[in-house]
């Protein structure tokens, strides 16, 4: 998967462009479907978390969360398209802690609950 980053290495240091990239490509590897806490990223690029946050955030304008989450909703989506994962596998397979903050998370992020989701993708019966 690849996640997309708009900035430009005009205005930054080598450094900077660097961490950027790096989370870039730890986000293409999918590994948001179990980890999406900035503090994970900024200890897998061996910074801290607020520099991870400041860096990102000076060079693309975006938040790291929001860059986490972009990566993480095609993830989603795509497990909640397999009918034959029941909802609990889906929560259980994203490292959610419960059912509940799975439920919270589709619908912040998805507009609607896990369920609710499912059911738009039922073909209309007329």
């Amino acid at each position: 998967m690849k996640v997309d980053f708009q900035y430009s290495t005009d205005f930054h240091s080598d450094r900077t462009a660097i961490i950027v990239r790096q989370l870039a490509d730890l986000l293409a590897t999918g590994i948001s479907r179990t980890e999406r806490e900035v503090s994970y990223y900024a200890e897998r690029l061996n910074v801290s978390p607020k520099y991870l946050s400041a860096t990102v955030k000076r060079v693309t304008g975006h938040s790291v969360s929001s860059y986490i989450n972009r990566a993480t909703v095609p993830i989603l989506k795509g497990l909640l398209d397999d009918e034959r994962l029941s909802l609990t596998q889906i929560a259980d397979r994203m490292n959610f802690t419960s059912l509940s903050y799975f439920s919270r998370y589709c619908t912040k992020h998805l507009g609607q609950s896990p369920s609710e989701y499912r059911r738009s993708l039922q073909p209309k019966v007329i």
